[in-house]
């Protein structure tokens, strides 16, 4: 059963760099000016992987494993022993937020498998939700100042040189070799950025209760594109991105699950 398990949360980590693979690789083609780049978010890349040959049964494994990935990832931060160290409830309840948009992803996926209609997987919809609940402004402000400060430690830890505890930079030196920890040190930090500006974005939201300004991934990289010097922005934060997807690939190698 734990082998099983185990396979399920490594396809998680091949998932989620494909995902983010698919992101960076059309958001470069944007920086570049090359036809078929676009800026989107996971839901987009979920699109381009429905229009690839076998699209439906890639779908599928992408749905399998980010369902695994968000489930155990979930379990784990209740269970108070997230990835081999214990955690506190801040970095435990961002832990489960984090899990769940992955799970949102998953289900999506799981959507356009079947044939179905695929919703929208930006921070949008809950942020609209989470308005009319009692207190949800304040609850949004949380979400929001939360996740900027988890952007903002990833990208400093990251330029330590600190990676997560179940798969540490010196491990990673060691199987991989160093190329590979610059690469997910400069992934993590294109991501952390991409993050941020989504935070900002839904911390807005909060203050003005307008759910629309509540951008998902794709609105940060078009806030990249749209700053001075965005096209070198955008296309080093692209790059960055495909950085993280090829990290995942060495997480789902490499981690001790």
């Amino acid at each position: 059963m734990r082998n099983a398990i185990e396979s399920f949360v490594r396809l998680g980590y091949i998932a989620k760099g494909v995902v983010y693979l698919l992101i960076g690789a059309l958001a470069l083609r944007v920086a570049a000016g090359l036809h078929g780049g676009r800026l989107t978010d996971p839901g987009g890349a979920l699109y381009v992987v429905l229009r690839r040959p076998y699209g439906h049964a890639l779908l599928l494994a992408i749905a399998v494993g980010l369902l695994a990935y968000a489930g155990w990832q979930i379990v784990s931060a209740l269970l108070g022993r997230h990835r081999h160290g214990r955690e506190g409830v801040l970095a435990r309840a961002l832990t489960i937020v984090r899990a769940s948009v992955y799970g949102l992803i998953g289900v999506q996926a799981m959507k356009l498998a079947i044939g179905l209609r695929g919703s929208h997987t930006g921070p949008e919809p809950l942020v609209r939700a989470a308005l009319h609940w009692p207190f949800g402004a304040w609850l949004v402000l949380a979400c929001g100042l939360g996740s900027a400060c988890y952007g903002i430690i990833q990208i400093r830890d990251a330029i330590n040189g600190h990676l997560e505890p179940d798969l540490d930079a010196i491990t990673l030196r060691q199987r991989a070799g160093e190329w590979a920890l610059q690469l997910a040190r400069a992934g993590i930090v294109a991501r952390a950025l991409v993050l941020f500006l989504l935070a900002v974005g839904v911390i807005r939201a909060g203050l003005i209760h307008r759910a629309s300004v509540a951008g998902g991934m794709d609105a940060s990289l078009v806030i990249l594109n749209s700053m001075p010097q965005g096209t070198f922005l955008l296309g080093a934060t692209a790059a960055g991105l495909l950085a993280y997807g090829v990290y995942q690939f060495l997480h789902a190698r490499f981690a001790t699950v």
